[in-house]
């Protein structure tokens, strides 16, 4: 058996191991080491030379030497190089994630906050013009929408990349969730004069086992986008088909949803589904948008094991095609009992008097609030904290107050242990309706407040519709 040194490292070796060399280099110190590779049946291993003086004279020319394998040595700190390199490179790809998302949050904040302060400013000097007045107001509402839509898509995405985000199935029927889409984006269907067609095609299972929420968030994402992006007078059309090839018991769907908007590149199509992505044609339209709807879209499908595609010609529109599978449920759910037929007029006029306990803590919440059921007939009383409130209920008397508006997070007491205590008095107070009227807005955040004892839950911005919607259903 004879030293092979590898043919790499022929010449860098033989220039160390020269005797000159060597006896240079252990004069200037204690031990002379040279690594190389050795080649030996056709694998290669590190080894080092170690050089070292017989005694420590200056003249003296005596050295000896030695070999080791030190092949598990140095493959081990390659490894931790490798390591090392690639923590960095993640570090410097999260490093840039963060600027660019940092840049782009900045942007998309900042545009609609710009458009609030400017119109309320413009608003403050034209108090004496009606017409103007509203029109400012207006554009602030939208404004106000529209940064409240990109802080809950930030949210959205913060909690399927921290894997906060759960998948909460339950019976759900399609017609009945086609129906809901369909109300919720009426509105901006018709402001734009848009025909919406909704087919389903060959679907024999309707009964199914799905999260509803996030079913309708990727549906009304794509839709929505749909609306925004097309042509005043276009189409958009959703279409289901069931699929013949679903496991047993499962049943599995296609969505397609079409329109005939603007479109997109194929460049562009590539991104798509990235945080942030808009196209340019967005862009220069001045379409606002979070860039992260798709995104979530996606995050949302693959989280259910489903696949989503696109296909767009500019100028022309676009298509996505969704697949969920999703397991068949047992049978249709009782139809609950027509209840009477009530217009809004008659509601509000049940509701008129209504005395509510307003719990709030901030003092401005506390103002619309108050103002908002106060215009709308309801007496109000509050407590500034959730000790306060439920010192007022156990003195209260029966009848006292017909419904409490309870916030949760309070300095003192906050209001799931203010739920808790009031639901223990030993009167009939115990029993009043109490809603959950907070900046909680997540999905375990409502079902902890139904947990508690609450009979509903609410999530701020204040929506005024809802609002009166949810005291009807406690009341009436």
């Amino acid at each position: 058996m004879s030293l092979c040194v590898c043919e790499y490292d022929w010449d860098d070796f033989a220039q160390k191991t020269q005797y000159e060399t060597v006896l240079a280099e252990i004069r200037k110190k204690p031990v002379y080491n040279v690594i190389y590779r050795r080649q030996f049946n056709g694998k290669i291993e590190y080894f080092k030379i170690s050089y070292a003086l017989v005694d420590k004279s200056i003249a003296s020319t005596n050295f000896v030497m030695g070999f080791k394998n030190i092949n598990d040595l140095v493959l081990a700190d390659h490894k931790r190089n490798e390591e090392l390199a690639a923590a960095l490179a993640a570090a410097e790809q999260a490093n840039s994630a963060k600027t660019q998302f940092l840049n782009s949050m900045s942007h998309d904040i900042r545009t609609p906050m710009n458009a609030i302060i400017g119109f309320t400013s413009l608003a403050a000097s034209h108090m004496d013009k009606p017409e103007v007045l509203q029109d400012y107001l207006q554009k602030i509402s939208i404004s106000g929408e529209h940064l409240l839509a990109l802080i809950n898509d930030v949210l959205d995405m913060s909690r399927i990349e921290s894997g906060k985000m759960r998948i909460l199935e339950k019976p759900l029927h399609l017609s009945e969730l086609l129906q809901e889409i369909r109300t919720i984006i009426q509105p901006d269907i018709a402001a734009k004069q848009l025909d919406f067609v909704v087919d389903t095609i060959d679907v024999l299972h309707e009964h199914i086992i799905a999260d509803r929420l996030r079913l309708t968030q990727v549906l009304l994402n794509i839709l929505g986008n749909g609306v925004k992006f097309n042509k005043v007078g276009g189409l958009i059309s959703l279409q289901i088909k069931e699929e013949r090839n679903a496991p047993e018991g499962c049943a599995k769907y296609k969505f397609v949803i079409r329109d005939t908007g603007i479109g997109m590149s194929k460049e562009f199509q590539k991104h798509i589904f990235e945080p942030f992505a808009r196209a340019e044609t967005a862009t220069v339209s001045g379409i606002q948008g979070t860039g992260l709807g798709m995104a979530i879209t996606k995050k949302i499908v693959d989280m259910v094991n489903g696949t989503i595609t696109v296909k767009s010609k500019p100028g022309e529109g676009t298509e996505f095609d969704v697949c969920l599978t999703f397991r068949i449920a047992g049978g249709r759910k009782e139809a609950a009992k027509p209840l009477p037929v009530q217009t809004e007029t008659d509601i509000e006029a049940a509701l008129q008097g209504k005395h509510i306990l307003l719990v709030e803590d901030n003092k401005l919440n506390q103002e619309i609030a108050q103002t908002i059921l106060t215009e709308a007939g309801f007496v109000i009383d509050t407590a500034d904290d959730g000790t306060v409130a439920v010192d007022k209920l156990s003195k209260a008397a029966a009848g006292q107050y017909d419904l409490v508006l309870m916030d949760i997070q309070m300095p003192l007491m906050d209001g799931y242990e203010a739920t808790r205590q009031i639901r223990a008095l030993n009167t009939e107070i115990a029993s009043i309706p109490i809603i959950a009227m907070t900046a909680n807005a997540f999905d375990e955040d409502k079902e902890k407040t139904l947990a508690t004892g609450m009979n509903g839950h609410l999530a701020k911005p204040i929506n005024i519709c809802l609002l009166k919607k949810a005291i009807a259903k406690a009341l009436l």
